[in-house]
């Protein structure tokens, strides 16, 4: 699986909704990615925002680029 290439307007997702705002919850994906996550734009409990301290960890951690690796989601 290739790994997405972007570098801008990277977003921090949670990983799982229930998983708590901790870095290992968190995953930095593009606008397009996050969009074709299962969760985004669903009803119902909306995990708290993360710290601006983990969302800079988390982006230094993920190269300051796109986690995501399915495929057919940014091609």
């Amino acid at each position: 699986m290739a790994r997405c290439t972007a570098t801008r307007n990277l977003e921090v997702h949670h990983k799982r909704i229930d998983g708590g705002n901790r870095l290992n919850n968190a995953q930095v994906l593009c606008q397009k990615c996050h969009v074709n996550t299962s969760s985004f734009g669903t009803h119902g409990h909306n995990p708290p925002d993360f710290s601006e301290t983990t969302k800079q960890e988390a982006l230094k951690q993920a190269g300051h680029r796109c986690e995501c690796t399915k495929d057919n989601c940014h091609n």
